[in-house]
């Protein structure tokens, strides 16, 4: 999508460059407000151009494999054409993963990209769709969503807050969470087929503080 004719409104003294848009003169409210929906609708919309562009250099070049899996010469060339965004390489990889995973057909125009990424992480097709569908329908947060594949159904607003027992205790799930969702990401970048032997045993030093915390709740259990 080309930004300047997504933003084209009919005789508005507005122009869209690099950098943002500037306003040459004066415009209607009506003219004004038109210009944020467009806008807005763009900015929804601009991981997934990134996403499908990456995707397209995957099928063209790589027979629609991950471009980890491409020859060296080849990944090289592709690499240097990514990092020329200016978007960091986790970033890329997440808009190429959302992008290959929920075609256009189920893509929603009301919700965010950070929503479709929630609903990716899920394997079956009809079950994305599903949940994208009833994202839109009532409206939910891309908080409420998270919380409701997790649950299953629709999360109720109480179920989005901390449990009281928890307050002023710095609770431990978000962070699992975070971590399991980061984990997912990370194998799912084929990071673990290009490492060296040098590299895995460096990730595992890394995780060795997560051991020591296993290990201590384990000895407290034990105690019990």
């Amino acid at each position: 999508m080309n930004p300047e004719n997504a933003l084209t409104i009919a005789d508005a003294p507005v122009r869209v460059t690099e950098t943002g848009i500037v306003f040459d003169g004066e415009v209607s409210f009506e003219q004004w407000a038109e210009l944020g929906l467009k806008a807005g609708r763009l900015a929804r919309t601009s991981l997934f151009l990134v996403g499908d562009w990456i995707v397209y250099g995957e099928t063209r070049w790589n027979g629609g494999n991950r471009f980890e899996a491409m020859s060296e010469e080849t990944r090289e060339r592709y690499l240097m054409a990514m990092q020329a965004t200016g978007l960091e390489l986790q970033t890329l990889t997440k808009a190429a993963h959302v992008a290959r995973t929920i075609p256009h057909e189920q893509r929603r125009l009301e919700l965010t990209f950070e929503h479709h990424k929630e609903v990716a992480k899920i394997k079956d097709a009809h079950e994305r769709a599903d949940w994208l569908r009833k994202a839109e329908k009532h409206g939910l947060s891309t908080r409420r969503l998270r919380v409701s594949i997790q649950l299953g159904r629709i999360a109720k607003e109480h179920e989005l807050k901390n449990d009281p027992a928890d307050q002023g205790i710095n609770n431990h799930i978000p962070w699992l969470n975070r971590l399991a969702a980061w984990w997912k990401d990370f194998e799912g970048c084929g990071w673990f087929e290009q490492a060296t032997p040098e590299q895995v045993e460096a990730l595992l030093r890394d995780f060795s503080q997560a051991k020591s915390i296993i290990e201590r709740i384990e000895a407290e259990a034990a105690k019990k």
